[in-house]
């Protein structure tokens, strides 16, 4: 069996890395599988790019630059991404494609495919599985809908648009994607909760829609001796360290604010005690907003290899997430799988990796009060943190494991083929 994922690229972003960890797992499970990307960043044989010669990057370079420039004039950021769906590769007669027994789309947003793109793919003749990793594909154009339920009905006077109205962009995008019907699609969530909301979106009303989660390397997202890793970042040994991956703190739906009220709350009540706590920080952030954080903090920036994350993860006492609105983050997933605890909100696909109390704290949604509540639990339960730890990698190795993952997705597509 011969499987092609349709990834906008290999590593640069979470749901790519989402996908490459998904084709791996295939490998490792003995299926040929393969990725189609346009911008390629890792050395691996199995990843192939679209961008080949000089014209076809200045043709990818054209469609990113046209698709960022659309966000940042016509989109508010402030709700996160929208994606303009009409600017495309036409990749219908690619060798890899015709070759293959089963095409699974990932995310093939940033100028990879449009709408135009995605009809065309009905000439290759295959089974299509369309792996959601978002809200995307049946939405206006939003990635992430927030309060908003238009996807429900009918999407327009969008409230992530700069200009809005009855027949605005996203009532465009909307029923530009109707054609769904003509292709032979099957849809997979990342989570439970995408699954609910997908199945109550007009757009995927009555379509084939399973869940199978996203998966990773536990042999090397794995614990390790706390004080070693400590040591290779340069950390202090006799401190409690709150980790968090640096956010798109302009992106409201990341919980900036909350993860910042959490903290200022929890800073208040220590007193005496507030310089036992530090925070570790990685990945792009405005370090100027991170001045606000009322602990000492310990940005390391962008990592340049996974090995230092795993450091990270594991120099960690506890892991806070404090997203409004998310499928499954690959960050609580790799936390977990390190033997760290996650504080999170009750929300999206996080009930899918937390047992509340088990290997960490699903907080009241939106409350800040309970995600300051959560930390505090951890600190009361510091003295059973063996135990909160095992739960946390055992939860992982259960659910989330490359074998498990990989032989759900061999299963469908064997139904599919």
């Amino acid at each position: 069996m011969k499987v092609v994922h349709l990834s906008s690229s290999d590593l640069s972003g979470g749901a790519s890395i989402a996908c490459k960890r998904i084709s791996d797992a295939l490998v490792i499970n003995g299926v040929d599988s393969n990725l189609l990307v346009q911008e390629k960043n890792s050395a691996d044989l199995r990843v192939k790019s679209t961008t080949k010669n000089l014209l076809s990057k200045l043709h990818y370079y054209s469609r990113f630059v046209s698709d960022e420039g659309y966000i940042r004039l016509f989109t508010n950021q402030k709700r996160g991404r929208f994606s303009n769906p009409y600017i495309g590769l036409d990749i219908s007669n690619e060798s890899l494609l015709r070759s293959s027994d089963i095409v699974n789309l990932h995310w093939i947003n940033g100028g990879y495919l449009s709408l135009s793109s995605l009809k065309k793919l009905k000439q290759i003749n295959k089974p299509i599985v369309w792996t959601l990793h978002d809200m995307w594909a049946f939405t206006g154009g939003c990635h992430y809908s927030l309060e908003c339920r238009k996807f429900e009905k009918e999407c327009n006077y969008c409230p992530s648009l700069i200009y809005k109205g009855k027949n605005d962009t996203s009532n465009r995008i909307f029923h530009g994607k109707s054609f769904f019907e003509e292709l032979n699609l099957t849809f997979v969530t990342c989570s439970n909760w995408l699954k609910l909301e997908a199945e109550k979106s007009q757009l995927l009303r009555g379509k084939r829609v399973i869940n199978i989660p996203n998966t990773l390397n536990t042999n090397l997202y794995k614990p390790l001796d706390e004080k070693a890793a400590r040591n290779k970042l340069g950390l202090k040994k006799d401190k409690i360290y709150i980790l968090f991956g640096a956010m798109n703190i302009v992106d409201e739906r990341k919980g900036f604010k909350h993860l910042l009220g959490s903290l200022t709350k929890l800073a208040s009540e220590l007193d005496n005690k507030k310089d036992e706590i530090e925070i570790i920080i990685f990945g792009k952030a405005n370090e100027k907003l991170l001045d606000s954080i009322p602990f000492k903090r310990n940005y390391f920036g962008n990592f340049k290899n996974e090995e230092d994350i795993i450091y990270c993860y594991n120099a960690a006492d506890i892991f806070i997430a404090p997203s409004l609105q998310d499928n499954l983050p690959n960050t609580v997933l790799e936390s977990l799988s390190c033997g760290t605890p996650v504080v999170a909100y009750n929300i999206g696909g996080l009930p899918d990796m937390i047992d509340h109390l088990n290997n960490g704290y699903l907080a009241e949604a939106n409350s800040v009060e309970d995600l300051t509540n959560g930390l505090k639990w951890y600190l009361k339960n510091k003295s059973n943190v063996e135990s909160l730890s095992l739960n946390a990698r055992n939860k992982v190795i259960k659910n989330f494991s490359q074998k498990i993952v990989a032989g759900k997705y061999e299963e469908l597509y064997r139904s599919l083929i």
